[in-house]
């Protein structure tokens, strides 16, 4: 594995934990994400324009990825209004490399080596550890948080399914483009959504109120995901996805500093996972 692919992946896990972090703690968390991922348009025009792509050489994949992205962004907000950031981050990114590798392996030709195989499971196994003690909870939770976690899994199948789709696309485009373009739509398809659910006086008042989180959390959206798709053209797919998810880790440090939620000793074995697992795809991609 390219060394600046694992650092991309890394800091692309920092910035996706901090932008979600960020929605779950709104008060109107659909609206926060959806004004997030307008306002960021215009911000990476520029980059945009200074990369060209052949829109009608993808745009199946265009398409086909801003609807299930414009699913995972509803999905996903559902999910956090029903549920903790403990419970529903850990299982939604961590479902997601095994659906990933799946998905990959049938529709991306890749074949994961018998190394990259057993990198992979450690790393979904860790993602478990990590986000374990608040799935455990659930024996003794309630309808909500059964519902939180159909829902974190729909949200993982999102994930695979688009990361799958873009893993494709850019291979034939640039990547930030492609990215700017999928989000904008997605965005553009939600728009009736939040609209008829939340009117114009509750998204102006959210804007008022948090309109500095807004910008950033729009800017973060792109820039993860830029960089995630970036390193899909320098390695397989399904290790990339994997990888990616180290996200969790970072979430169970921000939710333990600034959420008060519990670290300990179980999360700490399960980062341990995810690092050996990383160290195994690295040595085997």
């Amino acid at each position: 594995m390219p060394l600046l692919a694992l650092g991309l992946l890394l800091i692309a896990a920092v910035i996706h934990a901090t932008w979600n972090l960020f929605v779950k703690r709104a008060k109107e968390k659909q609206i926060m994400m959806w004004l997030g991922l307008l306002v960021a348009i215009p911000i990476y025009l520029p980059a945009v324009l200074l990369n060209p792509i052949d829109v009608l050489r993808v745009w199946p994949f265009i398409l086909s990825s801003a609807i299930m992205e414009a699913i995972y962004y509803i999905v996903l907000i559902r999910a956090y209004e029903n549920g903790d950031f403990s419970l529903v981050y850990p299982m939604a990114r961590g479902t997601a490399p095994a659906l990933l590798a799946v998905w990959a392996t049938l529709f991306l030709g890749e074949r994961p080596t018998l190394l990259g195989g057993i990198g992979i499971a450690l790393l979904v196994l860790g993602l478990v550890v990590v986000g374990g003690k608040a799935w455990w909870s659930l024996r003794k939770a309630t309808k909500l948080s059964t519902n939180a976690l159909g829902m974190a899994l729909g949200v993982a199948l999102c994930i695979s399914i688009y990361s799958t789709i873009d893993g494709a696309a850019v291979q034939r485009v640039h990547p930030l483009t492609y990215t700017v373009i999928v989000i904008a739509l997605a965005g553009v398809i939600i728009t009736p959504v939040v609209w008829l659910r939340y009117g114009g006086t509750a998204i102006r008042a959210e804007w008022c109120a948090n309109w500095p989180r807004i910008v950033l959390v729009g800017v973060f959206i792109l820039l993860a995901y830029i960089l995630v798709l970036q390193t899909f053209t320098m390695m397989r797919v399904s290790y990339a996805g994997a990888i990616r998810e180290v996200s969790v880790v970072f979430a169970a440090f921000l939710g333990w500093r600034l959420l008060g939620e519990e670290l300990g000793a179980i999360r700490l074995l399960g980062s341990g996972l995810i690092f050996s697992g990383i160290l195994v795809i690295a040595l085997a991609g």
